[in-house]
């Protein structure tokens, strides 16, 4: 079985993972690929383990429920690893909620998260619950969700491969995924080629801004004149007067 062939380089992967997500969106909104409402996953899937740092990987996407008075399904659980299994390069697993009690039913847990890691997903993101939380963190593997709950319920994975929308966020499987300790970015493909230049404009136009906020000459008229943040061009900064 194949999936999305395009892979991202190590090259790519370096860059990626050395540069935080607000920093990564800030120089996306620089290329005018999109539109600044999107491109991000909301605030309430939040990242379990900030400490692992940054993650970095193509999406794979599978909706998830909880199936209740009934048995499970098996089908999409396997298909999940085939799917994964197909893939090269790391993989973020985004598994959507499709159940009315997302707080009741975990989707994933130490199991689930091994055998994941050894096919190559370095995270799971979910607008649900997962658990495990001490042995996953362990095995270095990241966590973004909503609620954490100590039991898988009667979980059953649907439809695999599917677009989801998470928390305001429209993935696809093979979108490249950006999280850590602030959040979730997409990273529109057509923007690697141009984003490391993108990056770095961003991060100059901060430090001079910080730079003038912090230093002896500020001024609220001056910062005014000289500000950066948020915009295409970062110029020097004007004189406070």
């Amino acid at each position: 079985m194949t999936t999305d062939a395009r892979t991202l380089t190590d090259t790519e992967l370096d860059f990626l993972a050395g540069v935080d997500s607000p920093t990564i969106a800030n120089a996306v909104e620089r290329l005018e690929l999109r539109d600044r409402g999107t491109g991000y996953v909301g605030g309430r899937v939040r990242c379990d383990f900030p400490e692992l740092g940054t993650m970095v990987g193509r999406a794979l996407t599978v909706t998830v429920s909880d199936a209740i008075g009934r048995p499970a399904r098996q089908d999409g659980y396997w298909e999940l690893w085939e799917r994964l299994d197909a893939m090269t390069g790391p993989v973020v697993i985004i598994m959507k909620d499709a159940s009315t009690t997302p707080s009741r039913v975990a989707y994933a847990g130490e199991i689930m998260a091994t055998l994941g890691q050894r096919l190559g997903a370095v995270g799971f993101v979910t607008d649900g619950a997962l658990r495990d939380v001490a042995e996953v963190r362990a095995k270095g593997i990241h966590y973004f969700s909503r609620y954490t709950v100590a039991s898988h319920a009667n979980f059953e994975l649907t439809r695999v491969g599917d677009p989801v929308l998470l928390d305001g966020e429209r993935i696809a499987t093979g979108d490249i995924l950006h999280g850590d300790a602030n959040g979730l970015v997409v990273v529109p493909w057509d923007a690697l080629a141009d984003l490391p230049a993108a990056v770095e404009r961003v991060r100059d136009g901060e430090a001079r801004d910080l730079a003038y906020i912090e230093g002896p000459d500020f001024t609220l008229a001056g910062y005014r004149r000289q500000r950066t943040y948020g915009t295409a061009d970062a110029g020097p900064a004007a004189p406070a007067r």
